[in-house]
């Protein structure tokens, strides 16, 4: 049996399957050079031309010849999207959302990551408390930027409080030989009341920007609580009249940032803003979205699109004359501006559901993290349904069409007797409304599968 790293897919038409290289191969060498995980392997692969060594499954080992542009992806996917091992959480945070889970989830909602190969890579924050010097300078060595490092608090002892570990507190010290590599860094502070507020959200935010511009972002995240907390630490969510103090404090320091840096530097997730009912900042405001993985800006992308929707005027709809959308608690007033619209449509009947979080509850409200039970729970049994439920892609795991809790689109969609449409938001939804029958596409590719045995397509989600 060969070792090497097993190939789970080559994409169509790349350069490994002009290669070659087939799904089950193991690539072993990298012109000569065996590597050891996913930096590795992209260093090795920036060369025109690669002799790849591969294992094939009959036993047989083959000398292919791979050539590509300097900048081109060769086309190889491997089981592991690190390939090496894969570095695992060592904190015990009072917050952490994974251990507020129920049980019988499926098994990769319980991982905790911590790999900094996946924080430049893909984005995930990671706390720096698994790092070595070596770590450092590898880092350093291979550009590896930007990072996305949650740091929560720079005061040491708040910190290794709220991380559960004895190495967190020299946060500082980290990010600070990062910064004199030349590393470009995002932050985030998940703020729990009584922990990392006032005074200590101070000092964090001061801390932080004295590492601008390496530091080039730090987003303020309201501490996310679900109903599965038991022997877990005591923590409250934030309240409207928190938020709003929030708001109003935090404007005042953007505005602060932007005469002194240029950009506001701290970004609010859009959670404070909808809390609290103030109105979201303008699209300039968040420059180039960096936190949109933390909720940082998501409410205005949609309004961006609402905005362009109004432009357009009002649609012409080809294939339906009822439908429902649905949304958790935080963005209904978002989706109310969006049936407004809709409502101008006189051929259309439009429905808006709002969706309790019965699976997780507690104060989560975001419409993600909704689950195909909460959908069964709230709809079943509703005449007003209409022919199609268009649904957020952001409810369905990246890739699938699995909810959280591991109940497929198709299921929720045979229990509801309705089709449920995943769209990213309100333009998408626009071409599925204004597309005639015959041609009618979901994004990504094939058509969505109905429950009465018509075609849909898989969606993808973050």
């Amino acid at each position: 049996m060969h070792r090497g790293l097993l190939i789970s897919e080559i994409k169509p038409g790349s350069p490994a399957e002009k290669a070659g290289l087939k799904a089950g191969d193991r690539l072993l060498k990298i012109n000569g050079s065996h590597f050891y995980d996913i930096l590795d392997f992209h260093y090795l692969c920036a060369e025109r031309r690669l002799s790849l060594q591969v294992g094939k499954s009959n036993g047989t080992v083959q000398e292919l010849i791979m050539r590509k542009n300097y900048d081109e992806d060769p086309g190889i996917v491997f089981f592991s999207p690190v390939l090496g091992p894969l570095r695992y959480c060592r904190n015990h945070c009072i917050f952490c959302f994974v251990d507020q889970q129920p049980p019988a989830m499926r098994p990769s909602l319980y991982e905790k990551d911590d790999d900094y190969r996946l924080s430049f890579f893909h984005g995930n924050y990671i706390s720096l408390t698994n790092m070595g010097k070596l770590d450092i300078k590898r880092i350093i060595r291979r550009r590896l930027s930007p990072l996305y490092i949650s740091v929560h608090a720079t005061d040491p002892a708040v910190r290794r409080k709220m991380m559960g570990n004895k190495n967190a507190g020299e946060i500082l010290k980290l990010l600070g030989q990062l910064a004199r590599g030349g590393i470009k860094m995002h932050g985030q502070v998940v703020l729990c009341p009584g922990y990392n507020d006032e005074a200590v959200l101070e000092r964090t935010i001061s801390d932080l920007a004295e590492l601008f511009p390496e530091m080039k972002s730090v987003a303020l995240v309201p501490v996310g609580l679900t109903r599965y907390r038991e022997g877990l630490a005591p923590l409250r969510s934030i309240t409207p009249a928190e938020a709003r103090e929030i708001v109003e404090k935090y404007s005042t320091w953007q505005e602060h940032f932007c005469r002194e840096k240029g950009e506001p530097f701290i970004y609010l997730a859009d959670e404070f803003y909808l809390l609290s009912d103030y109105p979201l900042p303008p699209h300039r405001h968040y420059g180039n979205y960096p936190q949109l993985e933390n909720g940082v800006g998501l409410a205005r992308l949609f309004l961006n699109e609402l905005d362009k929707w109004k432009k357009a005027g009002i649609p012409k709809v080809k294939r339906y004359g009822e439908i429902s959308l649905l949304c958790a608690k935080a963005a209904e007033p978002l989706l109310k501006e969006l049936v407004k619209e809709l409502h101008k449509v006189s051929a259309l009947k439009t429905h808006l559901h709002i969706i309790p979080h019965f699976f997780w509850g507690g104060n989560v409200t975001v419409t993600g993290l909704l689950t195909g039970s909460d959908l069964i729970r709230e709809l079943s049994g509703k005449k007003n349904l209409g022919e199609a439920l268009f649904i957020s892609r952001s409810m369905l795991k990246e890739g699938s069409r699995l909810f959280l809790d591991n109940l497929s689109l198709d299921y929720v969609s045979g229990k509801l007797k309705v089709r449920i449409i995943p769209v990213e938001g309100p333009l998408e939804l626009r071409r599925l409304l204004t597309a005639p029958p015959a041609t009618e596409k979901v994004k990504g590719g094939n058509a969505l599968e109905h429950p009465d045995g018509g075609n849909c397509r898989p969606s993808q989600c973050r």
